[in-house]
């Protein structure tokens, strides 16, 4: 069962139990052991259908497809620290970055890099680099350059490509709804180091 004390929100309030069955069924639901995103289950309770729709993703993005799980998490924790994501950025982190063989020093440029061509040439592989790569292009431009496509396609199969894509563009929508709706961390999870803050709109 989960805890019943709901941690505070300064915007959408995390809804509490008690849930109609199938809400219920959404927020207990976990593919992941241990540190869960509880806070962000509860905050999509608000709205079921979202919820369903969202984990649905999450998992096809997650556990559905053939690409490297390691090429992946650098795609979503490279996501999360362009948005300012503190939630995703430190979930992912603490989730996957032993898992995946991400080193302190790997994490580190992947959240304070301003962009991939000041990655450390031992640090990454190629493919890593290209990664990375994708995310700036995505994250600043929408889209990707052509020579970034042609050599995504060149190193993975079609299907990989899209994943990757997919990854980041994902993780992007739930950066948005993390950041909008001040998601609170959860306990325990990774946070981001000196310099680096959750996002927030300037004041005028």
């Amino acid at each position: 069962m989960l805890q019943t004390d709901i941690p505070h929100s300064s915007r959408l309030p995390l809804r509490p139990p008690p849930y109609e069955a199938h809400v219920s069924k959404l927020v207990e639901s976990s593919a992941f052991s241990g540190l869960s995103p509880v806070n962000l289950r509860r905050a999509l309770a608000h709205h079921p259908q979202l919820a369903a729709a969202f984990q649905s993703m999450a998992h096809v993005v997650l556990f559905g497809g053939a690409v490297g799980e390691r090429e992946r998490e650098i795609s979503i924790i490279r996501t999360g620290a362009l948005t300012r994501s503190e939630y995703e950025w430190g979930m992912h982190v603490s989730i996957y970055a032993d898992k995946c063989g991400l080193s302190d020093a790997q994490i580190h440029e992947l959240t304070c890099c301003a962009s991939w061509t000041e990655l450390s040439e031992g640090l990454w592989t190629q493919a890593e680099r290209l990664v990375v790569r994708m995310v700036d292009e995505l994250h600043r431009h929408s889209t990707l350059s052509d020579a970034a496509w042609r050599e995504l396609n060149a190193t993975w199969p079609q299907e990989q490509v899209m994943e990757l894509i997919f990854s980041s563009s994902f993780y992007h929508m739930a950066a948005f709804f993390l950041n909008s709706a001040a998601v609170p961390l959860e306990a325990g999870q990774a946070r981001f180091p000196a310099g680096v803050s959750q996002a927030a709109v300037p004041d005028d």
